[in-house]
């Protein structure tokens, strides 16, 4: 009974209910009415919410009816060949399953941070035409420690969209390109529009091409998502208009389905076809070879010396040869900066065009892991590879190494040699090159110049403004000081007038008032005169100052345009321009250049083309370059050897015991009063001097003394020196041990002797100021032959009582001189200039002979290394 009365009760309340349902109905129809009205005017004061960088906010437009109707069918016929993605327009860390439908990328070793970019093999250039993607998966790879900074972002990001067969692999900033991305933006050259809301995995991302001239939407890209338009059509720029434009897919870690038709995954709000079910007449199909007719893959290695348009002839060759992958750091860096990576502009002084600094502030990259990814993905997917290593190329050993990575039987090994003189086009290139560089500098100089005359115009001008400002302002005062004083002149007339009314009777007082008054009025007129005077200078110099104005802006509007550079009768000889950036810098050029060599099959190679000149005249070539190089390089891996520090050694205990001889042997010192007249002069004939001198075989004993008995500290100065430089130059050949290297050059002399003697050759301690002064103070041991150091004598290190006789032949001499009252005979040699070398620590042995690239071995800390270091060792002692 009680469900019943409850439904009844229930019955019962419903029924008022059905009846004011009509008017409730009406009123919130009413409501609604007034809503979205009010809704948009809260929408208008609702801010733009912040966009990154770069990005210009559209509010979304509000939805029209679709202009774009059905296709109508097409009675030609289709395209027959599929719509492929090339291997040669793809980057190498794209991997195709599936037939090509689903495109993945690689993630590690400096992967995850590149974006990977693909181009179809089937351009359109008329008629309007779609394709399809679709986010399979989306990827969150490790990004490593150690970083400084993090990766670019976003770390899934997906560009679609339409490029010219020029365009760079990797859409981004560039004019041959435009495209969507999932970020929901428009992107054309640099510019780039928020145009929808973000798109993701798991929804079908369709863009229209719209090339039709009768269609409303002609020349547009229109994007869609899960069959419905998301943003208007979008114009293309001019520059692409009439060119063909081929569909074009760029991802960063995500795994993408790409659909080309012939039937759509989604039906889009009017029939349109794909690029897959394209007319013949409408598109163009790109007949590159999926693989060579032969079956064989080439891998080039271009040879060259460094700084010797390298790059330049490269990428010459890439310009006549396209296909082909390059494997170079510069690749990775033009890549990475495609990809969003930002990098330090500055470059460390180890940088060079061959290794350039990497300095991303992000693992994977800052430790060349991704240079290791590189060189294996590229072993192991067939294409044709250029492998641009300058240093490694031209050494064969790092060349076999290289060709290791391409054992499999579907390369073919080239090596690409140019060397010598260049083709006249490429002569005529780097003229144009070089002057373009030139006229850069002069463009920017001239910038500064202009920047520095307007800095002084505007220095001028302001200047000009203050002393205006100060004029009128000393003039609003002495304005100001004339009405104050003809004021109290008047006060002053009232007093005199009334005292002269009150005094009358004194005549001659007021008689005398009057005459003040007049000399007071002639006073007054003066400072007019002057300031007259003073006022017609300044409007002088005001017009000497315009004029100067004047003639300012004239040299301004004559320097307006920079001065056009020209090639110098010495520049237009050159076959190759000098670029800021050197291929391999200078250290490690100095260290690897004697193992430079010309490519051999023997290597490994399959063939060998010479680009420039024949075999022989490449290797004549590289052989001068290499003997040119050798005079003037610091040989940084030379060691001195254990016979130098045995030499130096008995040296060193030598110079000490003659000194002590000396000591012995000299008398004492007289005072100068007691000295009788000439007494302390040699007089001796210069015949006699040097055939007594040279021809004394026991120094020891020259008539009873030694014979350095009248030796001062200089004369000691100069026989150390002289052994010194004797020495090194003996000791630098056997450790060289090359035949063909000249000797040390004049630049490198205080290198070597820093090298050998662990101490500075300073020629100020010797009162000179240059190397060549400092060797005419014993031209008797040093002399240069074309700039190479080298010495006249002909006798042994151990022959060490030939320096003595040289020394005190040159004493003698001096001794003359002075007698003589030539003065500029006098030495001016300081107390440092006899220093001894440091103790030097035995040699370090040498892994490998040094003419075929030995390298030192690594310092050793002590004799037992690892936990006590030497003596000391780290626990317990000194180190």
């Amino acid at each position: 009974m009680a469900p019943k009365k409850a439904k009844a009760k229930a019955g019962k309340k419903e029924e008022p209910k059905k009846e004011e349902a009509p008017a409730k109905r009406k009123a919130e129809e009413d409501k609604t009415e007034e809503e979205p009205a009010s809704k948009e005017a809260k929408k208008d004061d609702v801010p733009t919410p912040p966009l990154p960088p770069g990005q210009v906010w559209k509010a979304p437009e509000p939805e029209v009816e679709e202009r774009e109707t059905d296709a109508p069918p097409d009675k030609g016929a289709a395209i027959k060949d599929p719509v492929i993605f090339n291997t040669v327009d793809t980057t190498l860390n794209l991997i195709p399953t599936l037939g090509g439908n689903v495109l993945a990328t690689l993630t590690d070793g400096g992967m995850q941070y590149l974006i990977a970019g693909a181009r179809a093999n089937v351009g359109v250039k008329a008629g309007r035409y779609m394709f399809e993607a679709k986010v399979v998966e989306a990827l969150t790879p490790f990004e490593g420690w150690g970083g400084r900074h993090q990766g670019p972002k976003p770390r899934q990001l997906l560009r679609f969209g339409f490029s010219t067969q020029d365009s760079p692999v990797v859409l981004g900033e560039c004019e041959e390109a435009v495209y969507f991305d999932s970020e929901g933006a428009f992107c054309s050259g640099k510019n780039r529009s928020q145009v929808s809301q973000k798109f993701g995995r798991e929804q079908v991302i369709a863009v229209v091409l719209n090339l039709d001239p009768k269609s409303p939407n002609a020349n547009t890209l229109s994007m869609f998502v899960d069959g419905k338009r998301v943003a208007q059509p979008q114009a293309i720029p001019e520059n692409l208009h009439g060119k063909t434009l081929y569909p074009h897919v760029a991802f960063r870690n995500i795994t993408l389905q790409v659909h080309f038709g012939p039937s759509p995954l989604k039906e889009l709000p009017f029939k349109c076809r794909t690029v897959g079910g394209a007319a013949a007449k409408d598109v163009q199909v790109e007949k590159k070879q999926a693989a060579p007719k032969d079956g064989m893959y080439e891998v080039i290695l271009p040879v060259g010396f460094p700084d010797e348009g390298t790059f330049d002839a490269l990428d010459a060759w890439h310009a006549k040869n396209p296909g082909y992958t390059e494997l170079s750091d510069r690749k990775i860096l033009e890549w990475a900066s495609q990809s969003g990576l930002w990098m330090a502009r500055q470059q460390g002084w180890k940088s060079s065009n061959d290794k350039p600094n990497f300095n991303f502030g992000v693992a994977g990259m800052d430790d060349f892991s991704i240079r290791r990814s590189l060189n294996a993905i590229s072993s192991a997917m067939p294409r044709n590879y250029v492998v641009m290593e300058v240093k490694q190329n031209l050494i064969e050993a790092d060349r076999k190494e290289i060709l290791k990575r391409f054992n499999a039987p579907c390369f073919k090994k080239v090596a690409e040699v140019t060397m010598g003189e260049p083709p006249a086009d490429f002569k005529k290139q780097q003229q144009e090159k070089l002057l373009k560089d030139k006229q850069e500098r002069e463009d920017a100089l001239h910038k500064a110049k202009q920047a520095d005359k307007l800095r002084k115009k505007t220095i001028a001008l302001r200047h000009k403004e203050m002393e205006a400002a100060k004029k009128k302002a000393e003039e609003e005062a002495k304005a100001a000081a004339v009405e104050a004083k003809e004021g109290e002149e008047e006060k002053k007339e009232g007093e005199e007038k009334k005292e002269c009314e009150e005094v009358k009777k004194e005549c001659e007082e007021v008689k005398k008032e009057e005459g003040t008054k007049m000399e007071v009025d002639q006073e007054g007129e003066k400072p007019k005169e002057t300031e007259a005077a003073e006022t017609k200078k300044e409007e002088v110099k005001e017009e000497a100052e315009e004029k100067k104005e004047d003639a300012m802006e004239e040299d301004d509007e004559e320097d307006a345009e920079p001065p056009k550079a020209e090639l110098t009768d010495e520049e237009k000889k050159l076959w190759f321009r000098t670029a800021t950036t050197a291929d391999i810098y200078g250290g490690h050029l100095d260290r690897v250049f004697m193992d430079f060599s010309i490519p051999q099959k023997s290597e490994g190679f399959d063939d060998i083309r010479f680009a420039w000149e024949k075999e022989a005249a490449c290797k004549a070539y590289l052989h001068k370059k290499v003997a040119e190089k050798k005079r003037t390089c610091k040989l940084e891996i030379v060691v001195p050897s254990e016979w130098f520090f045995t030499t130096l050694k008995e040296w060193q205990k030598v110079f000490g015991e003659w000194r002590e001889k000396q000591t012995a042997a000299k008398p004492a010192a007289v005072p100068e009063e007691e000295k009788k007249e000439g007494e302390g002069e040699v007089v001796v004939k210069e015949e006699e001097t040097k055939a007594d001198i040279m021809t004394v075989e026991d120094i020891l004993n020259v008539d009873g003394a030694p014979i350095f008995k009248e030796w001062e500290m200089e004369d000691w100065a100069l026989v150390q020196l002289r052994y010194e430089l004797f020495l090194m130059q003996v000791a630098f050949k056997k450790d060289v041990n090359d035949e063909e290297h000249p000797g040390i050059h004049e630049s490198n002399i205080g290198f070597y002797y820093s090298k050998y003697f662990r101490k500075q050759l300073n020629p100020k301690f010797f009162g000179v100021e240059t190397i060549a002064e400092l060797s005419a103070l014993v031209a008797d041991t040093v002399k240069w032959d074309a700039e190479i150091f080298g010495t006249p004598l002909t006798c042994e290190a151990s022959d060490l009582a030939m320096f003595t006789r040289l020394t005190e032949s040159c004493r003698r001499i001096r001794q003359r001189r002075l007698a003589a009252g030539d003065e500029t005979a006098r030495l001016k040699i300081e107390q440092l200039a006899l220093q001894q070398p440091v103790a030097a620590a035995p040699p370090l042995p040498v892994v490998g002979d040094f003419q075929k690239g030995g390298m030192v071995a690594p310092p050793r800390y002590g004799k037992g290394g690892g936990k006590n270091w030497g003596k000391g060792g780290h626990k317990g002692g000194k180190w």
